[in-house]
């Protein structure tokens, strides 16, 4: 099997012996889809974990190590003083592509009658979407 037309798309170049190399720096990627899907369900689960819930080990995929440790901090916080969980709702979301590598997104969520306004910046870091920034009033 040749590598040529591998090498010529740019996706995979194959070394001797068959085995795949790294692909190359400068490919340019596609821009990343609408982060809307992502953003909703970063901030409920975020919001439920804040509440005392569980689902917080489900985000380590989407969240920074920073973002992810303070909201676990919260949801001890929250454990501590005897809070169980709530179901949140998401009411609204407004995103706004900042850059083609970028999104900020504002987020209406309810919890137990109680309107919470989350927003959240994404980056796109290594072909997916990463939630930097998280805050929750």
């Amino acid at each position: 099997m040749s590598a040529e037309p591998a090498m010529a798309s740019g996706a995979l170049r194959v070394i001797d012996g068959g085995v795949p190399a790294a692909p190359r720096y400068g490919v340019k990627r596609a821009p990343l889809g609408d982060p809307t899907p992502l953003a909703c369900t970063v901030a409920k689960t975020a919001v439920e974990a804040i509440m005392g819930g569980d689902g917080l080990e489900t985000l380590v995929r989407w969240v920074a190590t920073d973002v992810r440790e303070s909201l676990a901090a919260q949801q001890s916080l929250a454990r501590r003083a005897g809070h169980t969980g709530a179901v949140a709702r998401i009411e609204r979301a407004r995103v706004c592509r900042v850059s083609q590598r970028a999104a900020e997104v504002s987020i209406v969520a309810a919890v137990r009658g109680r309107a919470l306004a989350v927003a959240m910046r994404l980056e796109e870091v290594h072909g997916r979407w990463l939630t930097t920034v998280l805050e929750i009033v």
